[in-house]
């Protein structure tokens, strides 16, 4: 089976970069050192796809910035199978460390070519041991995820994020306190962003690691890419369906409500994101904001407030925090938020301040004081 390759230009940059900073100011070490890089990185990702095809999946393969990426698909793999496909990635690269170490051993070579075996052994000496350190995204980490998941479930994939998270951060600070700033800063990068994942997992469910609920979520976004909103909502429903308060399930109900709301089914789009107001981007949040001051869930829409200001800074959001502010008998909160609305200009004060919403907190002082402020302005 034909495996694709792609190929992106910022690959050859950073090859370039990580030649040139290795070759001493030569050029002909430099251009060993990209064509090295290529090889190595081509190979490594071979022994990922050609196993993925070997159990039945369609690959192609991405050489990218920061190295490679394989991508498959196709019938559930048991995990054992996800092991080898992980692991297969490193010990390719291991069969070349080998090769080269033999050729340097028993042959003579020219300068370029002994330089080139030399660079060759190095390089994928160097890849595998750090590719294979227990730290996502790298090959270790994942394999560290198969083995915890495939024995504990979803408690494992957490605790291999976790653990991968504070072994990146102690790496990070060994390299910074070497001085080795890039790579102290790679590491503290994947600390941050294994953290993150783990932070976010705990809204995780069993059903969030089928690939049956991720490929019907994937369709449903490909359908609404493609114009089909009626298909992409059957998709998205169905996977709410299934996976109840999941990531899966919570993205397909954002996806449903901002559908819903083009349709004017506010109710409907209000119910769906409720329940799930812990889990939601903040894009997602604005749109609950401004749902929950429709249906006057006042203790929501103060709740709100500040954070959606901050992603959506519009004057109907300011009025409808005032308003709420104002109903729950806030008076000073109601007035802050007058005046944020007031400084977005063209704003009638004597229109907004006739509206029922404000008459809890029309005579009180503290609300006076914003609106004799904004009338002398």
């Amino acid at each position: 089976m034909r495996i694709p390759v792609t190929v992106h230009p910022f690959f050859w940059v950073f090859a370039a970069l990580i030649g040139w900073l290795n070759s001493n100011g030569s050029w002909t070490l430099a251009l060993i050192w990209v064509g090295v890089i290529f090889i190595s990185v081509l190979i490594h990702e071979w022994g990922h796809a050609l196993t993925a095809v070997l159990f039945k999946q369609t690959a192609s393969i991405q050489l990218i910035a920061f190295g490679g990426l394989t991508t498959f698909h196709g019938p559930a793999l048991p995990f054992w199978k996800q092991f080898l496909i992980t692991f297969n990635g490193p010990l390719f690269g291991f069969g070349l460390y080998i090769l080269a170490s033999v050729v340097l051993a028993t042959m003579t070579l020219s300068p370029v070519l002994y330089d080139t075996f030399l660079i060759l052994k190095f390089a994928n000496l160097f890849w595998t041991i750090v590719n294979l350190l227990p730290v996502i995204p790298l090959d270790g980490g994942q394999l560290l995820r198969i083995v915890l998941e495939a024995n504990f479930g979803l408690k494992g994939m957490r605790a291999s994020l976790l653990l991968g998270a504070i072994f990146a951060a102690v790496l990070s600070f060994y390299f910074f306190i070497v001085q080795n700033f890039l790579i102290g800063a790679f590491f503290f990068l994947f600390g941050f962003q294994s953290f993150d994942l783990w932070r976010k997992s705990r809204h995780m469910t069993r059903v969030d690691r089928e690939e049956g609920i991720k490929e019907l979520l994937l369709k449903g976004e490909l359908a609404l890419q493609q114009g089909k909103k009626e298909e992409a909502a059957e998709r998205f429903a169905e996977v709410h369906r299934q996976g109840a308060t999941g990531v899966m399930a919570t993205t397909a109900a954002q996806y449903l409500a901002f559908l819903w709301m083009k349709e004017g089914k506010h109710q409907e789009a209000y119910e769906i994101l409720l329940p799930l107001k812990e889990q939601l981007s903040d894009e997602t949040l604005c749109l609950l904001h401004q749902l929950a001051a429709e249906v006057k869930n006042d203790p929501l829409v103060a709740e709100l407030a500040a954070g959606c200001y901050q992603v959506a800074p519009t004057q109907e959001m300011a009025l409808q925090s005032a308003r709420s502010f104002a109903r729950l008998g806030e008076a000073k909160s109601a007035g802050g938020w007058l005046q944020t609305a007031w400084k977005e200009g063209g704003l009638d004060l004597r229109t907004v301040l006739s509206e029922e919403a404000f008459a809890r907190v029309r005579s009180d002082p503290a609300f006076l004081a914003f609106v004799d402020l904004l009338k002398n302005e």
